[in-house]
């Protein structure tokens, strides 16, 4: 976009937004410091202290009294105002991600060496913000119910819901989204579905509208746009969904935001230890009802009547949950440097019995077995380089692997035909699953350039890999379409015979186990980088500004391996038009046919075969270039205009190989 459209962009403001950090991790504290008959005082020295931030920081008020922090870690904070000929006055407040609230200061005369705290008085109402933004802070986290994963709070915020119809099943593998049979790796590409049981409206936004984002690093899925990283509790400090007003630095965000914050370490030594324990005696029901068509109702078709549906419900499974958590933060240099450091492995086991009776040679009784391990770690690096200069390094990881990934449908405790009980013993092996690993890290720089200009840095990266196991590869699958026990050859009497002994099996018959998706990688890949810079005036004649411009640079990649685990050979017996048939009789009877419709088009003499044997493999990636400016501007102490205007560049090449 040339220069000169950029600034008739800028002219006409597209979108109206509030100013905010990038890619929101942190807060900000504002206000004006007065003296008791009103005035303001320049000069004053604002000094913000934090639980979680590294050191302490230190501004000036302006001339007109006037001062702004930016870029301040979420948590309790002391907030202490000293000047010349005045005592000392402290505050203390919570300030939470995304919030830059008005906190004016009334000092009182008196010596520095006297101080005053302020406690009965309320903060003023957040008059920057024009959005609407929930805040889902530790003590939420702890009092009220929820899920075990970070998305289940999700629906907290206003106009946000849980939205199962948004897809089936988010593809297998770690996190949030894991599908119930994720041996298939979900689905092939440009086919899988959303978040299932994970996936959220926002704003009447779908799924794959909103921004999933870890420290501010893009975590969706690169097909689906769901949430496709998991964070266990124990390692959040806050989850932030904006449900409207999104910013100008939130490209694709035509939905909300949803931002985890993750714990820090502090000026003292804190830790946990502990762990969550469930089984199925502690549930009150999984045996997952559905509607089922009643197997001894065959309904009228002359009269378009459907079988009786009845509702099938499974026996209890057995079940097993088990997640220990360890944590610990602190300093490693007071006041300099801060280590947070925690471990949460989670394990899961699921037994249920179906009883095959005579089928599959009467093997009776069968337990079958599913077991998942998802091990999550975490470290984060805070240092304060300088008063002016501080550094962050965060790294998130995840592994989960799951054998045992398809379960058959559980024995119906009416006494229901259960339909997976003909189905081949193999096709619910232990040895079938899938392994993904799955990582966030980010990096980042604050540089106050000066007390009114500060400088952003951050890079994220985030990389999540899914692939089966188990599956044998290496021959063919052979399955039956038709029946071929007791069928005879496509022929005319009296020449015809019954089918070879190789051809003679029942409908539904397949030799192994297999997968038409079997995933030997499907590797994402994340790439997030920005740079921003905050200006910030005092009230004047103009008002007070938080003036921010910024680039940012998203390159995400997939490459993937997917196709049949064997090639499927499809048998039906006794049937066919796919080639022509042997023998004189029969190629007789086919001439007519074929003269009619072409060559090919005649049933075989012992019938056809289906041989298919496709996937996709490949690498693709895109590029997505972005510059935007945004303001704050707060007339008096009413009025708040906020204005941003966002542009694009994104690169969308085909795939590089294949």
């Amino acid at each position: 976009m040339r220069f000169s459209s950029f600034i008739a962009c800028l002219g006409v403001l597209l979108l109206l937004v509030s100013s905010a950090v990038a890619q929101e991790t942190t807060g900000g504290l504002q206000g004006t410091v007065r003296d008791p008959s009103g005035a303001v005082v320049p000069r004053a020295q604002v000094a913000a202290k934090g639980s979680s931030l590294v050191g302490t920081k230190e501004v000036e008020t302006d001339g007109s009294g006037y001062y702004h922090f930016a870029n301040l870690p979420p948590g309790d904070y002391s907030l202490t105002v000293t000047a010349a000929g005045f005592r000392t006055a402290k505050r203390d407040l919570i300030l939470e991600v995304g919030h830059l609230p008005s906190v004016d200061i009334t000092l009182e005369v008196g010596t520095a060496t006297e101080i005053v705290e302020v406690s009965g008085e309320t903060l003023q109402i957040d008059v920057t913000t024009t959005h609407t933004l929930t805040n889902i802070t530790p003590d939420v986290i702890k009092d009220v119910p929820h899920g075990l994963s970070f998305q289940s709070v999700i629906q907290f915020a206003p106009a946000a819901r849980n939205e199962p119809l948004e897809g089936n099943n988010a593809p297998g593998g770690t996190g949030a989204g894991a599908m119930t049979r994720p041996g298939s790796g979900g689905g092939s590409p440009g086919n899988t579905s959303n978040g299932g049981g994970f996936g959220y409206q926002v704003g009447g936004g779908a799924d794959s509208e909103n921004r999933y984002l870890v420290e501010g690093q893009d975590t969706a899925n690169v097909a689906g746009g769901y949430s496709h990283s998991d964070v266990p509790f124990d390692f959040i400090d806050e989850v932030q969904i904006k449900s409207s007003g999104i910013e100008a630095e939130y490209g694709g965000a035509m939905g909300g935001v949803v931002n985890v914050i993750m714990k820090r370490g502090g000026n003292s030594w804190h830790g946990s230890l502990g762990a969550d324990f469930s089984t199925d005696a502690l549930t009150a029901n999984n045996n997952n009802p559905f509607l089922y068509y009643n197997p001894k109702d065959n309904g009228n078709s002359t009269l378009g009547i459907d079988p009786q549906a009845v509702t099938y419900t499974q026996q209890k499974n057995h079940y097993r949950y088990v997640q220990p958590l360890f944590t610990a933060g602190g300093p490693i240099l007071r006041d300099r440097l801060f280590l947070f450091l925690g471990a949460d492995p989670k394990y899961t086991s699921t037994a249920l019995k179906v009883n095959f009776g005579p089928n599959q040679n009467n093997a009776g009784l069968q337990t079958f077995n599913q077991d998942q391990q998802t091990y999550f770690t975490t470290a984060r690096l805070d240092a304060a380089v300088t008063q002016r200069i501080r550094l962050f390094g965060s790294w998130l990881y995840q592994l989960q692997r799951e054998s045992g990934a398809v379960l058959p449908i559980g024995d119906s405790v009416q006494g229901f035909f259960n339909p997976d009980s003909t189905s081949p013993l193999f096709t619910y092996s232990h040895s079938l699953g899938f392994v993904a690993p799955n990582q966030t890290m980010n990096f980042g720089a604050d540089w106050t350039l000066t007390p009114r200009l500060i400088a952003t840095t951050r890079f994220g990266y985030f990389f999540n890999n899914y692939h089966d196991f188990g599956f044998p590869s290496g021959g063919s699958f052979y399955q039956w379409i038709s029946n071929g026990a007791g069928a005879t050859q496509n022929c005319a009497a009296p020449l015809c015979a019954p089918l070879p002994g190789g051809l003679q099996q029942t409908n539904g018959f397949n030799s192994a186990a297999n997968d038409q998706n079997f995933t030997l990688r499907n590797a994402d890949k994340h790439r997030q980088f920005e740079q921003d810079i905050a200006w910030y005036k005092g009230t004047g004649r103009f008002g007070t500004h938080n003036l921010k411009f910024g680039y940012q640079l998203n390159q995400v990649s997939n490459d993937i391996s997917q196709r049949w685990s064997e090639p499927d050979v499809q048998f039906s017996p006794g049937a066919g038009n796919f080639y022509a048939p042997q023998g004189p009789v029969g190629q007789a009877n086919c001439r007519p046919f074929e003269a009619k419709y072409g060559a090919g088009n005649c049933a075989g003499q012992d019938g056809y075969l289906t041989i298919e044997d496709f996937g996709s493999k490949g690498f693709a990636s895109s590029y997505n270039h972005s510059f935007y400016v945004q303001d704050s501007i707060t007339l008096g102490r009413g009025i708040t205009v906020n204005a941003g205007v966002r542009i694009e560049k994104e690169s969308l090449p085909s795939e590089t190989k294949a």
